[in-house]
């Protein structure tokens, strides 16, 4: 019987985050008993009711000081925001402790971490954690040995954030690339040619997606040959709205806003391409290998992304995908126009190889059975 184990997050239900989800529920299949908890949402933690064993607030206090005052420097806010999430963090101990769970596991390098690690310091409970992209790419290497040396695993979906995490300091007997996991028989693989002349696009509208790169790349597309769909929601829909009067290309580009799963992936699968121009920010902050892209070479749909994040580790030029400098539009344009030209079977070989890709190495069940191992305790990383 697998352990019980708490998860800390920091929002649930998140709808961008559905790789989590999909953790979650492969966990529970295989009969973890999760305790899904967040500071934000419908699962958000709140002040203690049970006083039977009433968490010392001060003593709390002085414990999340200790811990994040050697941080000040980079992150001023730091110890203020963990203070305020004092009476989630004593809710999470008084579960913790009338649980029997054996281990609290964080998502993300960030207050979600902060108030697991607190947590799990408090009931001497093991503390893990899994990092993604913002968290490690955007932080210091010092704020990430700081929140992640206490760990005793932490579970990264990238190489390119393995290293980062290995830069940091930690072990590398404690730090394990652990791949988002696709279940593949939710995306089944159609070996049909796709016909058309259709672009999609999907994330959350901000700067680091490169959004506003794929309108300037559309704009240079011959009128009325394509339409374009970019599903999200974010920041910057208002200026994309401004880039689609602008560009002309309002008959061409279409912002339908959030959607559900079962709705992206239908769109995937009538999709010609899908595109996603990431970028590099300023702050460091990069895509890792982004799940839209790893969805879509399942089902068939081939994929057209930039060198900016860490797709190269999965995407091979010419092979099972194709990759463009990143803040190119020039280039992601001359990458869009060769696809579509494409011949529909040679399209349709070269999405034969993606999925081949993607079952090798992001099949859910492999993915979930090492984190399973992790969490036991019973993995040794790179």
């Amino acid at each position: 019987m697998p352990p019980a184990i708490t998860y800390v997050l920091g929002t649930y239900p998140c709808p961008s985050e559905t790789f989590i989800a999909r953790e979650i529920a492969a966990l529970r299949r295989r009969g973890w008993a999760l305790d899904v908890v967040s500071l934000q949402g419908a699962a958000a933690l709140t002040a203690p009711t049970n006083q039977d064993k009433p968490c010392p607030i001060g003593a709390l206090a002085v414990a999340a000081l200790r811990q994040t005052l050697p941080l000040f420097f980079h992150l001023p806010r730091l110890p203020l925001q963990l203070l305020r999430h004092l009476p989630q963090a004593a809710a999470l101990i008084q579960r913790v402790r009338a649980s029997g769970t054996t281990g609290i596991h964080a998502h993300f390098a960030h207050l979600p971490a902060d108030v697991a690690l607190l947590a799990a310091r408090q009931t001497h409970t093991r503390f893990t954690c899994s990092v993604h992209a913002w968290d490690v790419f955007a932080q210091p290497v010092a704020v990430l040995r700081r929140r992640l040396l206490p760990a005793m695993a932490i579970c990264a979906c990238s190489q390119a954030a393995v290293n980062r995490v290995l830069a940091a300091g930690i072990p590398a007997t404690r730090t394990h690339l652990i791949r988002h996991g696709i279940p593949l028989a939710e995306y089944p693989f159609s070996a049909a040619p796709r016909e058309g002349r259709q672009i999609l696009a999907v994330g959350r509208l901000e700067s680091k997606k490169g959004f506003d790169l794929l309108l300037a790349a559309c704009a240079q597309l011959p009128p009325r040959s394509f339409t374009c769909q970019i599903i999200g929601e974010g920041a910057q829909r208002r200026q994309l709205e401004q880039l689609i009067a602008a560009y002309n290309l309002q008959g061409a580009v279409t912002l339908p806003g959030g959607a559900t799963p079962e709705t992206i992936r239908r769109a995937m699968q009538a999709a010609t391409v899908l595109v996603l121009p990431s970028r590099r920010l300023a702050s460091g902050d990069q895509d890792g290998v982004a799940n839209v892209l790893l969805e879509a070479m399942a089902l068939g749909t081939p994929v057209i992304t930039t060198t900016a994040s860490a797709a190269g580790e999965v995407i091979q030029d010419g092979r099972n995908g194709c990759l463009v400098p990143a803040d190119q539009p020039n280039a992601l344009a001359a990458a869009i126009r060769e696809l579509l030209d494409t011949p529909p079977q040679e399209r349709a070989a070269r999405a034969q190889t993606a999925r081949t890709t993607v079952a090798a190495a992001f099949d859910e069940e492999q993915t979930i059975a090492r984190l399973e191992s992790i969490l036991h305790g019973t993995e040794e990383g790179n």
